[in-house]
Protein backbone atom coordinates (compact mmCIF):
# COMPACT_ATOMS: atom_id res chain seq x y z
CA UNK A 1 0.00 0.00 0.00
CA UNK A 2 1.36 3.39 -1.04
CA UNK A 3 2.07 5.89 1.74
CA UNK A 4 0.86 9.46 1.29
CA UNK A 5 3.95 11.67 0.98
CA UNK A 6 2.30 14.70 2.55
CA UNK A 7 1.28 12.68 5.62
CA UNK A 8 4.81 11.37 6.05
CA UNK A 9 6.24 14.88 5.76
CA UNK A 10 3.80 16.15 8.38
CA UNK A 11 4.89 13.47 10.82
CA UNK A 12 8.57 14.16 10.09
CA UNK A 13 8.05 17.87 10.78
CA UNK A 14 6.40 17.15 14.13
CA UNK A 15 9.23 14.78 15.05
CA UNK A 16 11.75 17.48 14.11
CA UNK A 17 10.11 20.06 16.37
CA UNK A 18 9.88 17.52 19.20
CA UNK A 19 13.60 16.81 18.94
CA UNK A 20 14.97 20.32 18.35
CA UNK A 21 12.56 22.81 19.94
CA UNK A 22 12.26 26.15 18.10
CA UNK A 23 12.84 26.14 14.34
CA UNK A 24 12.20 28.46 11.40
CA UNK A 25 10.37 27.36 8.27
CA UNK A 26 13.65 27.47 6.37
CA UNK A 27 15.40 25.29 8.95
CA UNK A 28 12.62 22.71 8.69
CA UNK A 29 12.77 22.77 4.90
CA UNK A 30 16.55 22.32 4.80
CA UNK A 31 16.66 19.67 7.55
CA UNK A 32 14.08 17.45 5.87
CA UNK A 33 14.79 18.30 2.23
CA UNK A 34 11.22 19.48 1.66
CA UNK A 35 10.54 22.34 -0.79
CA UNK A 36 9.82 25.64 1.03
CA UNK A 37 6.35 25.92 -0.51
CA UNK A 38 5.35 22.45 0.68
CA UNK A 39 6.87 23.12 4.09
CA UNK A 40 4.87 26.35 4.37
CA UNK A 41 1.60 24.56 3.53
CA UNK A 42 2.19 21.93 6.19
CA UNK A 43 3.28 24.52 8.79
CA UNK A 44 0.07 26.50 8.21
CA UNK A 45 -2.05 23.38 8.63
CA UNK A 46 -0.24 22.40 11.84
CA UNK A 47 -0.66 25.93 13.19
CA UNK A 48 -4.39 25.83 12.46
CA UNK A 49 -4.73 22.57 14.37
CA UNK A 50 -2.51 23.78 17.26
CA UNK A 51 -0.06 20.96 16.63
CA UNK A 52 2.64 23.61 16.51
CA UNK A 53 2.58 27.25 17.62
CA UNK A 54 4.51 30.45 17.06
CA UNK A 55 7.51 30.64 19.39
CA UNK A 56 9.04 33.97 18.41
CA UNK A 57 7.23 36.30 15.99
CA UNK A 58 10.28 38.47 15.35
CA UNK A 59 12.57 35.48 14.63
CA UNK A 60 9.74 33.65 12.83
CA UNK A 61 10.29 30.45 14.77
CA UNK A 62 7.81 27.73 15.70
CA UNK A 63 7.64 25.06 18.38
CA UNK A 64 5.57 22.01 19.27
CA UNK A 65 1.99 22.98 20.13
CA UNK A 66 -0.43 22.30 22.94
CA UNK A 67 -2.53 19.88 20.88
CA UNK A 68 0.49 17.72 20.09
CA UNK A 69 1.36 17.71 23.78
CA UNK A 70 -2.19 16.68 24.70
CA UNK A 71 -2.11 13.80 22.24
CA UNK A 72 1.25 12.62 23.53
CA UNK A 73 0.12 12.96 27.11
CA UNK A 74 -3.02 10.93 26.40
CA UNK A 75 -0.81 8.08 25.25
CA UNK A 76 1.45 8.36 28.28
CA UNK A 77 -1.53 8.44 30.65
CA UNK A 78 -2.57 5.04 29.38
CA UNK A 79 0.93 3.57 29.34
CA UNK A 80 1.44 0.44 31.40
CA UNK A 81 5.10 0.18 32.37
CA UNK A 82 4.96 -3.61 32.60
CA UNK A 83 3.45 -3.88 29.11
CA UNK A 84 6.29 -1.75 27.73
CA UNK A 85 9.10 -3.32 29.75
CA UNK A 86 7.91 -6.94 29.64
CA UNK A 87 8.94 -7.84 26.07
CA UNK A 88 12.29 -6.07 26.48
CA UNK A 89 12.95 -7.90 29.75
CA UNK A 90 12.01 -11.25 28.22
CA UNK A 91 14.45 -10.79 25.34
CA UNK A 92 17.16 -9.61 27.72
CA UNK A 93 16.69 -12.62 29.99
CA UNK A 94 16.88 -14.97 27.01
CA UNK A 95 20.09 -13.32 25.84
CA UNK A 96 21.96 -13.38 29.13
CA UNK A 97 20.31 -16.42 30.86
CA UNK A 98 19.73 -14.57 34.12
CA UNK A 99 16.76 -13.05 35.95
CA UNK A 100 15.68 -9.55 34.92
CA UNK A 101 13.77 -7.31 37.36
CA UNK A 102 11.74 -4.12 36.98
CA UNK A 103 11.31 -1.87 40.01
CA UNK A 104 9.88 1.53 40.86
CA UNK A 105 10.60 4.14 43.50
CA UNK A 106 8.41 4.06 46.63
CA UNK A 107 9.43 6.57 49.31
CA UNK A 108 12.94 5.52 50.42
CA UNK A 109 12.63 2.06 48.91
CA UNK A 110 11.99 0.21 45.68
CA UNK A 111 9.09 -2.08 44.90
CA UNK A 112 9.54 -5.00 42.51
CA UNK A 113 6.94 -4.67 39.71
CA UNK A 114 7.88 -7.47 37.34
CA UNK A 115 10.48 -10.17 36.74
CA UNK A 116 11.48 -12.58 34.02
CA UNK A 117 13.22 -15.77 35.10
CA UNK A 118 15.07 -18.00 32.64
CA UNK A 119 14.53 -21.73 32.62
CA UNK A 120 17.05 -24.10 34.18
CA UNK A 121 19.28 -21.37 35.56
CA UNK A 122 19.84 -19.48 38.81
CA UNK A 123 16.53 -18.06 40.05
CA UNK A 124 16.33 -15.04 42.36
CA UNK A 125 14.14 -15.23 45.45
CA UNK A 126 12.74 -11.67 45.23
CA UNK A 127 8.99 -11.62 44.72
CA UNK A 128 6.78 -9.18 42.81
CA UNK A 129 5.40 -6.60 45.21
CA UNK A 130 8.21 -7.03 47.71
CA UNK A 131 10.11 -3.99 48.99
CA UNK A 132 13.87 -3.44 49.18
CA UNK A 133 16.19 -0.62 50.19
CA UNK A 134 17.57 1.87 47.70
CA UNK A 135 21.07 1.66 49.14
CA UNK A 136 21.72 -2.09 48.98
CA UNK A 137 20.26 -2.88 45.54
CA UNK A 138 21.51 -2.05 42.06
CA UNK A 139 17.93 -1.16 41.17
CA UNK A 140 17.76 1.34 44.01
CA UNK A 141 21.22 2.82 43.58
CA UNK A 142 20.68 3.70 39.94
CA UNK A 143 17.42 5.49 40.83
CA UNK A 144 19.10 7.24 43.75
CA UNK A 145 21.97 8.37 41.53
CA UNK A 146 19.61 10.64 39.58
CA UNK A 147 17.76 12.12 42.57
CA UNK A 148 19.76 14.65 44.61
CA UNK A 149 16.88 15.49 46.92
CA UNK A 150 16.36 11.83 47.76
CA UNK A 151 20.08 11.43 48.37
CA UNK A 152 19.97 14.15 51.02
CA UNK A 153 17.16 12.30 52.78
CA UNK A 154 18.87 8.91 52.55
CA UNK A 155 22.24 10.17 53.79
CA UNK A 156 20.66 11.94 56.74
CA UNK A 157 20.26 8.53 58.41
CA UNK A 158 22.61 5.56 59.00
CA UNK A 159 22.87 3.29 55.96
CA UNK A 160 21.20 -0.11 56.15
CA UNK A 161 23.34 -3.21 56.71
CA UNK A 162 21.70 -6.45 55.55
CA UNK A 163 24.78 -8.54 54.82
CA UNK A 164 28.48 -8.26 55.52
CA UNK A 165 28.83 -6.79 52.02
CA UNK A 166 26.29 -3.98 52.50
CA UNK A 167 27.89 -0.55 52.12
CA UNK A 168 27.46 1.51 55.27
CA UNK A 169 30.12 4.13 54.53
CA UNK A 170 28.33 7.19 53.05
CA UNK A 171 31.45 8.34 51.18
CA UNK A 172 31.84 4.98 49.45
CA UNK A 173 28.18 4.84 48.47
CA UNK A 174 28.31 8.40 47.15
CA UNK A 175 31.24 7.39 44.94
CA UNK A 176 29.15 4.54 43.55
CA UNK A 177 26.24 6.89 42.83
CA UNK A 178 28.48 9.28 40.92
CA UNK A 179 29.87 6.37 38.91
CA UNK A 180 26.35 5.06 38.23
CA UNK A 181 25.28 8.38 36.73
CA UNK A 182 28.43 8.68 34.64
CA UNK A 183 28.40 5.09 33.39
CA UNK A 184 24.66 4.47 33.14
CA UNK A 185 24.59 1.43 35.44
CA UNK A 186 25.11 0.42 39.08
CA UNK A 187 26.21 -2.69 40.96
CA UNK A 188 25.38 -4.53 44.11
CA UNK A 189 27.45 -7.53 45.06
CA UNK A 190 25.78 -9.65 47.75
CA UNK A 191 24.65 -6.45 49.50
CA UNK A 192 20.95 -7.31 49.76
CA UNK A 193 21.25 -11.10 49.64
CA UNK A 194 24.34 -13.25 50.24
CA UNK A 195 23.60 -15.27 47.09
CA UNK A 196 22.81 -12.54 44.58
CA UNK A 197 24.80 -9.95 42.62
CA UNK A 198 23.04 -7.45 40.34
CA UNK A 199 23.71 -4.78 37.77
CA UNK A 200 21.03 -2.07 37.45
CA UNK A 201 20.07 0.41 34.72
CA UNK A 202 18.00 3.62 34.84
CA UNK A 203 14.68 3.97 33.03
CA UNK A 204 13.72 7.56 32.17
CA UNK A 205 10.14 8.78 31.89
CA UNK A 206 8.86 11.46 29.49
CA UNK A 207 10.15 14.19 31.79
CA UNK A 208 13.64 12.71 32.03
CA UNK A 209 13.07 11.51 35.60
CA UNK A 210 14.27 8.12 36.84
CA UNK A 211 11.40 6.52 38.75
CA UNK A 212 11.96 3.03 37.34
CA UNK A 213 14.94 0.77 36.84
CA UNK A 214 15.73 -2.70 35.55
CA UNK A 215 18.40 -5.09 36.75
CA UNK A 216 20.08 -8.31 35.76
CA UNK A 217 20.39 -10.64 38.72
CA UNK A 218 22.51 -13.75 39.15
CA UNK A 219 25.49 -15.24 40.93
CA UNK A 220 28.95 -13.81 41.35
CA UNK A 221 30.08 -11.39 38.65
CA UNK A 222 33.24 -13.40 38.07
CA UNK A 223 31.11 -16.25 36.71
CA UNK A 224 29.15 -14.01 34.34
CA UNK A 225 29.82 -12.04 31.16
CA UNK A 226 29.29 -8.68 32.83
CA UNK A 227 30.43 -6.64 29.82
CA UNK A 228 27.73 -8.29 27.71
CA UNK A 229 25.14 -7.77 30.45
CA UNK A 230 26.01 -4.07 30.70
CA UNK A 231 25.85 -3.55 26.95
CA UNK A 232 22.50 -5.31 26.55
CA UNK A 233 21.11 -3.88 29.79
CA UNK A 234 21.81 -0.29 28.75
CA UNK A 235 20.19 -0.91 25.36
CA UNK A 236 17.16 -2.52 26.99
CA UNK A 237 16.69 0.31 29.48
CA UNK A 238 16.90 2.86 26.65
CA UNK A 239 14.22 1.00 24.72
CA UNK A 240 11.88 1.01 27.73
CA UNK A 241 12.60 4.71 28.31
CA UNK A 242 11.67 5.47 24.69
CA UNK A 243 8.42 3.58 25.21
CA UNK A 244 7.63 5.89 28.12
CA UNK A 245 8.13 8.94 25.94
CA UNK A 246 11.70 9.84 26.83
CA UNK A 247 13.60 11.60 24.05
CA UNK A 248 17.37 11.45 24.45
CA UNK A 249 19.06 14.75 23.70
Amino acid sequence: MAINKSSVRTIEILELFAAHGELTLTEVSVALGIPPASTSDIIRALLAKQMIEEANRRAKTYKIGVKAFAIGNAYLTNVNIVEIAGPVMTKLSEQIKNTVFLATLADNNIVYLHKIEPKDTFVSTCQIGSVASLTVTALGKVILAYNKQLQEKVFSEPLLKLTEHSITDPAKLKEQLVAAKVNGYSFDRFENDERISCVGFPVFDQWGLVKYSISISGGDFELRDIEKEIRLGIAGAKKISAGLGFVER
